[in-house]
Protein backbone atom coordinates (compact mmCIF):
# COMPACT_ATOMS: atom_id res chain seq x y z
CA UNK A 1 0.00 0.00 0.00
CA UNK A 2 1.22 3.51 -0.72
CA UNK A 3 0.07 6.92 0.38
CA UNK A 4 0.53 10.08 -1.64
CA UNK A 5 1.87 13.05 0.33
CA UNK A 6 3.19 16.48 -0.57
CA UNK A 7 6.50 17.60 0.92
CA UNK A 8 8.73 20.64 0.64
CA UNK A 9 12.49 20.22 0.39
CA UNK A 10 15.38 22.66 0.17
CA UNK A 11 16.30 23.30 -3.47
CA UNK A 12 19.48 21.19 -3.47
CA UNK A 13 17.69 18.18 -1.95
CA UNK A 14 14.72 18.52 -4.31
CA UNK A 15 17.12 18.68 -7.28
CA UNK A 16 18.91 15.55 -6.06
CA UNK A 17 15.65 13.64 -5.59
CA UNK A 18 14.36 14.68 -9.02
CA UNK A 19 17.67 13.80 -10.69
CA UNK A 20 17.32 10.25 -9.39
CA UNK A 21 14.59 9.60 -11.94
CA UNK A 22 12.11 8.42 -9.30
CA UNK A 23 11.84 10.92 -6.47
CA UNK A 24 9.37 8.79 -4.51
CA UNK A 25 11.63 5.73 -4.52
CA UNK A 26 14.67 7.90 -3.71
CA UNK A 27 12.99 9.46 -0.68
CA UNK A 28 11.59 6.10 0.48
CA UNK A 29 15.10 4.59 0.31
CA UNK A 30 16.51 7.53 2.30
CA UNK A 31 13.85 7.11 5.00
CA UNK A 32 14.47 3.36 5.18
CA UNK A 33 18.22 3.98 5.50
CA UNK A 34 17.60 6.48 8.31
CA UNK A 35 15.40 3.91 10.08
CA UNK A 36 18.14 1.27 9.68
CA UNK A 37 20.80 3.60 11.07
CA UNK A 38 18.63 4.52 14.06
CA UNK A 39 18.07 0.82 14.74
CA UNK A 40 21.81 0.14 14.53
CA UNK A 41 22.54 3.01 16.93
CA UNK A 42 19.96 1.63 19.37
CA UNK A 43 21.62 -1.81 19.20
CA UNK A 44 25.03 -0.28 19.94
CA UNK A 45 23.58 1.67 22.88
CA UNK A 46 22.10 -1.59 24.22
CA UNK A 47 25.45 -3.35 23.84
CA UNK A 48 27.79 -0.65 25.15
CA UNK A 49 25.50 1.64 27.12
CA UNK A 50 24.54 5.27 26.73
CA UNK A 51 27.32 7.56 25.63
CA UNK A 52 29.20 4.78 23.79
CA UNK A 53 29.92 7.18 20.92
CA UNK A 54 31.58 9.80 23.15
CA UNK A 55 35.02 8.23 22.64
CA UNK A 56 34.85 8.38 18.83
CA UNK A 57 37.23 11.00 17.47
CA UNK A 58 36.40 13.40 14.65
CA UNK A 59 39.01 11.60 12.53
CA UNK A 60 37.26 8.27 13.12
CA UNK A 61 33.90 9.81 12.22
CA UNK A 62 35.34 11.31 9.02
CA UNK A 63 36.92 7.96 8.08
CA UNK A 64 33.60 6.16 8.63
CA UNK A 65 31.83 8.73 6.45
CA UNK A 66 34.38 8.16 3.68
CA UNK A 67 33.86 4.40 3.93
CA UNK A 68 30.09 4.83 3.61
CA UNK A 69 30.43 7.05 0.54
CA UNK A 70 32.93 4.71 -1.09
CA UNK A 71 35.95 7.00 -0.84
CA UNK A 72 38.03 4.49 1.14
CA UNK A 73 41.05 4.88 -1.18
CA UNK A 74 42.17 7.85 0.89
CA UNK A 75 42.47 5.55 3.92
CA UNK A 76 44.29 2.73 2.12
CA UNK A 77 47.58 4.62 1.94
Amino acid sequence: MTKKITISLPDELADEAQASGNASAYIAAALRERRRIQGDLAIMADLWGPGWQDGISDDDSARAARLVTGDAKADAA
